[in-house]
């Protein structure tokens, strides 16, 4: 059997504007001619190996490559092993760049990063991006893509030079925790927001998950789908069906609760459903 030489490539405008674009790929035939971009390139090789052309210099990018260009730095490339290279990539323009870095500086907009390499080897750093590139591209939840837009703030911080010292320090964590708690469990099958939660106790996006995980030890995204994932416990002990469970707790649809039930739950739900079917066998 021959390989399969198609290239897969997955692209999203998570904002719904050409703001913020993320592209998720797997490139073996393709070539890029030399080009730049308006926005910013910022993203991380997962696999396979792309031979890359950027500011002078020719290099090699295996797994573990954090990517960070410029506007306007000119760059080629292609597939340095037979088997291509697997990418994942933020294209973010100047102005939502300055948002997303504001909201870090506690600031409506911050001074635009410049990056002292176009290329980093760093594995703690591109998990770390590669997990915040699945929120962004992949979440159906708008408080998991907007927690990670957060989380995408710091890593760009980092490859600009800034630590978490840069960074202002928030207040102590306070009643507004509890206000914020509360809204999470009147609205458990909503699709809540980041500024929702931020303009109920008056903070700025990262202040608010700050003030939140400290509070409780989970950023708010993740709580919230822990209660999502609680209410479809309660419904299908109620035995309603696991696309009617999915619907009320309001997860995208039933592969979606799965996964997250699962990841909490550690079964699916529908074996939490029927337990009778799980025989446990000791010797």
């Amino acid at each position: 059997m021959l390989p399969d030489r198609r290239d897969r490539i997955s692209f999203k405008r998570p904002l719904g504007h050409r703001g913020l674009e993320t592209l998720a790929a797997h490139y073996v035939r393709q070539t890029f001619r030399p080009h730049f971009h308006p926005e910013y390139l910022v993203g991380v090789i997962t696999g396979g190996v792309h031979s890359v052309w950027c500011r002078g210099e020719q290099l090699h990018a295996p797994p573990g490559t954090v990517m960070s260009m410029r506007p306007g730095d000119i760059h080629h490339g292609n597939a340095a092993v037979e088997a291509g290279w697997v990418q994942r990539m933020f294209y973010v323009a100047e102005d939502t760049m300055a948002e997303i870095l504001g909201d870090r500086r506690d600031t409506s907009r911050a001074s635009l990063p410049d990056f002292a390499s176009s290329s980093r080897h760093d594995w703690n750093l591109a998990r770390r991006l590669e997990r915040i590139h699945d929120a962004v591209h992949g979440s159906m939840l708008t408080l998991e893509r907007d927690a990670a837009l957060v989380a995408l703030a710091e890593v760009v911080a980092r490859l600009a030079g800034e630590t978490s010292d840069d960074r202002p320090r928030g207040a102590a964590p306070d009643a507004r925790t509890r206000r914020l708690v509360d809204y999470l469990h009147a609205h458990v099958s909503e699709d809540v927001s980041l500024d929702e939660l931020s303009l109920l106790v008056g903070l700025r996006r990262r202040q608010t998950i700050d003030l939140f995980k400290r509070a409780t030890g989970l950023p708010p995204h993740a709580f919230h789908i822990g209660l999502k994932v609680r209410l479809v416990q309660d419904s299908l002990l109620k035995g309603q069906s696991l696309a009617a469970a999915a619907v009320e707790a309001g997860f995208a649809d039933q592969s979606h609760m799965t996964r997250h039930f699962t990841a909490i739950i550690g079964m699916t739900p529908a074996t939490y459903a029927k337990p009778e079917r799980v025989r446990t066998f000791v010797l």
